[in-house]
């Protein structure tokens, strides 16, 4: 039996609330769902998903960003053109 847990944390790290997903849970009306739910019920003014590849889709992204929400996600850079682009612009990011 495979789950998906969502947890929320605070800035510090510390979760406030989980919720359990049924196992490869993916879906992006769920995810989105899911965290808009969370900002509404906590008053947040800012939520970020964190996720691995396995729940990263451009659909799931582009959902999460008409929402209003952002993101840090980890993807193949030859997978997702954006992030190609956005990485190879100096001064993006430090190794």
């Amino acid at each position: 039996m495979q789950i998906v847990v969502g947890m929320l944390m605070i800035r510090e790290g510390i979760p406030v609330a989980h919720r359990i997903f049924p196992g490869n849970t993916a879906d992006v009306d769920t995810f989105k769902h899911a965290l808009c739910e969370v900002r509404d019920r906590f008053k947040l003014c800012k939520v970020i998903l964190v996720g691995d590849r396995g729940m990263v889709s451009e659909k799931l992204l582009t959902e999460v960003e008409k929402a209003g929400l952002e993101y840090i996600v980890g993807v193949k850079m030859r997978k997702m053109r954006t992030m190609s682009e956005v990485l190879s612009r100096q001064g993006r990011y430090r190794t």
